[in-house]
Formats: structure tokens, sequence, C-alpha cells
């Protein structure tokens, strides 16, 4: 993983090398799928996605790294996930082709589900948990050989301290991000003293980023599920994980683990076994707080590979308070 991180890694986050709506292929290709269509780019951090208005789908073009069996197998999930009445995108066929190419990248269709982000509220949140819940319950029939992405949102303690060897030389002439590798690589000790290992969790395919947005309410108030790239074969703790991660930041990056209410933990694991139809077992509600303090773990760690890594890091101390402050008092997660 390490060697495509190199190749593939662009350097900027807020820019991952996603192909421009104006490139020119993408032009062409637009022009052979829907021809004269009106488009509408609905944003994405890793691939483009473009709402073809007249024929009523997306087309979305891949980045490099994406593979063409994980793009097939990844279009496999959400049809037999749609197949079991769950509200998603539907992978469409254009002319018996279930992939197309775009400069040297694989592009796909599907159907566009009108849909609106929930306003950021405690009940949204709530909704939410709930909400995956039932994805997680209907994915653990989806029996689908699925590659594991190449830049992912999980990593346990080995990557975290592989990728942190990257990163402290590339920071180490900066004092103050130096320091926060300094940070982090205690914080890894504590880590995998709090650790527990995926062996030792259920597993099953997980969406990788489920958050306001990715899960959507429709017109009607149905909830639509998007933006699978993430999806893999994980501890499904991870994604409750993932997302009380960025509920504890806030959307304005002020939140703390000292601050956030950590009685209402509870209501949002409630909602999500109502949804799921199963009990979190307690080596889950054990693993929640490490698996939460990955997360900013996880996006400091991986600066080495960024152009401008002192940035990043720096950019980062925020968010690693909270995975600090977790592991430092990991009764907060388990009730």
């Amino acid at each position: 993983m390490d060697t495509l991180m190199r190749r593939w890694w662009t350097g900027d986050p807020t820019d991952p090398d996603v192909t421009s709506a104006d490139d020119p292929a993408v032009r062409r290709l637009l022009e052979t799928v829907a021809p004269g269509s009106p488009t509408t780019d609905l944003g994405g951090c890793f691939s483009l996605n473009l709402h073809l208005h007249d024929p009523g789908l997306v087309l979305r073009v891949q980045q490099p790294f994406v593979s063409r069996d994980r793009a097939l197998a990844m279009r496999e999930v959400r049809r037999r996930l749609v197949a079991h009445g769950l509200l998603a995108a539907e992978p469409v066929r254009w002319r018996d082709r279930e992939l197309l190419t775009c400069r040297g990248r694989w592009a796909e269709l599907e159907t566009f589900v009108p849909h609106a982000k929930p306003e950021v509220t405690w009940e949204s949140y709530r909704w939410m948990y709930r909400a995956m819940g039932e994805l997680h319950r209907l994915l653990r029939d989806v029996d689908a050989t699925l590659p594991r992405p190449v830049i992912a949102t999980y990593a346990p303690p080995s990557s975290l301290r592989r990728w942190l060897a990257v990163t402290e030389p590339a920071v180490a002439h900066d004092p103050g991000a130096a320091e926060v590798t300094a940070s982090l690589r205690r914080m890894l000790s504590k880590l995998r003293a709090q650790w527990v290992p995926a062996s030792a969790l259920p597993n099953q395919v997980v969406h990788g980023d489920v958050r306001l947005g990715n899960v959507g309410l429709t017109p009607s108030g149905e909830s639509v599920y998007l933006d699978f790239g993430f999806a893999a074969n994980r501890p499904r703790v991870h994604d409750l994980a993932y997302s009380l991660a960025w509920i504890i930041l806030r959307p304005d990056s002020s939140g703390s683990g000292e601050t956030f209410d950590w009685s209402t933990l509870p209501a949002l694991l409630d909602e999500y076994e109502e949804g799921a139809r199963t009990r979190l077992t307690p080596l889950e509600r054990r693993a929640l707080g490490p698996y939460v303090a990955t997360v900013p773990m996880y996006h400091a760690a991986l600066a080495g590979y960024d152009a401008d890594p002192v940035t990043t890091v720096r950019r980062r101390a925020c968010f690693l308070r909270i995975a600090s402050w977790l592991l430092d008092n990991p009764e907060a997660t388990r009730g």
C-alpha cells in the first residue's frame, strides 16, 4: 500500500487529483453518453460526480488508483443493496458496458436520487445512526468480494506506525510540527495498549464514510445512501467510530473530548442497535474509544505523503487533541 500511496498521493488533501468537469476527455465522454445534457458538479473529495440532467444519471470518474475489480465490486454491492430495498444510486450499464474509460481512469453511470443533506442537529445524528444500523443489517447479507481501497479511513496501529515513520522526518525541521508528531508517537503507544484487533470483532462490509450528506434525505423523507468509495470489509464498529469522531469535532472544528456531552452517546448506540436489529458486543463497546482515536491519528500520520506535510500536521493538531483525550479517558465511550 505504501508504494501505491507514494505513486498516487498528489500532496494536497483539498485537491486530490479529481478530474475537472472541464477536462476535454470528460467533455467528450459527456457528449457520447448524454449529448447536449445540462450537467451539475455534485462535488466529492475523491471522484468527479456529474449530474446529467436529461437522462437523470450521474457520471462518476474515479481516481487512477481505483482498479477495475474494485469499481465493479462496488457496483455489485450497490446493486444488491437496491435489490434488498435500500434506496441508493443504482448502477446503470451503457450500451451493455459496465464501465467506461476517461483519461486512463474508470468511469461509471448510476441513477440520480434527489436528496438533501440533513441539518446538523442532534436529532439528525440520532437518525443517521439508526440509518447506519439499517445499512449494516442489509450489508451483513451482501456476500461480495470487495478489494480494499488504496486510500481508506481505517488504520490499525501497525499502519499508523509505518506512516508515522515517513511523516516524522518530513516535518523534523519545523519545531511546531515536530512537537505534534512527537505527541502522536506517544499516543500510538497508548493506542496499542488499548487496541482490539479486527479479528476479535464482528466484521462485515461497511460503508467507511458515514456522515450527514453521505446519508441523505429524499424530498419524501426517505434515507438514501451515497458515496461507497471507502466501502470495505472491516470491523463494523469502525463505521460507528468514524462517524462519532466527526460529531465530536463539530463542523466548525470547535469540539473537544472535554466539552462533548458523553451522556448522549448511549442514545446514539441505541439508535444504531434498533436499526441493525442486533446488539453491539461488550468487546465492540470497549473498542469504540480507540477506534475513534485512530481517525484523527490516521489523518496526521499520513501527512508525510503530502507536498506540504508541515501545514497538514499543524492543521490536524486540534483533531489530535480529541484522540489524546479519548486515550486518556477510555471509560468515556463505554457507557
